[in-house]
């Protein structure tokens, strides 16, 4: 029982609030950097992608590009809380995130109509706010797995995350449309 015990004897306050902060600031940021980002036509382009692969189902290519984003942030914040003690190192990642988060949260409102603002709602949105409390909840436990196994845990809750994302595009979008 030992492998899939996480008590951790107390969680750091501080490093809560910080991450909080982050990441609230850098959504911020990436809604005041939306005007001169959409001049790119690959970031408009990538919203009208993810709006046609939410709508027409396209789980595959949803699927790969958030398991390749989310095994690349939660092996970067596992490495660094399990073999560091730079924690707060993490909070320069986690403001990227916010920030492509706020800009893409933006364009698909803005850029993209009715769809954009379906689709970043029930799909988007959540996906991208459960990523990122695993992040922090990764780096809280990230020291009470067993050695042998924690270079397989961040792959395995990004799949996890994976699978989340499967099913608020075809359990609930899909219902949200019927409704529609």
């Amino acid at each position: 029982m030992r492998n899939l015990s996480f008590n951790v004897k107390c969680w750091d306050k501080k490093y809560f609030l910080a991450f909080l902060i982050t990441l609230l600031c850098s959504i911020i940021c990436g809604i005041v950097l939306y005007k001169p980002v959409t001049t790119n036509v690959y970031i408009r382009n990538l919203g009208a992608d993810y709006v046609f692969n939410v709508f027409n189902f396209n789980n595959t290519p949803l699927f790969f590009t958030h398991l390749i984003g989310d095994v690349l942030y939660f092996y970067i914040f596992f490495l660094l809380c399990y073999y560091t003690k730079l924690r707060y190192l993490t909070l320069v990642f986690l403001y990227l995130r916010g920030l492509f988060f706020g800009i893409y949260v933006v364009v698909l409102l803005c850029a993209n109509s009715i769809g954009g603002i379906l689709a970043a709602i029930f799909v988007f949105i959540p996906a991208t706010l459960i990523s990122v409390a695993v992040c922090y909840v990764l780096t809280e436990i990230c020291k009470s797995f067993d050695k042998r196994y924690c270079l397989l845990v961040p792959l395995i809750i990004s799949l996890i995350d994976g699978v989340v994302l499967m099913l608020l595009v075809n359990v609930v979008f899909r219902v949200v449309i019927i409704i529609v």
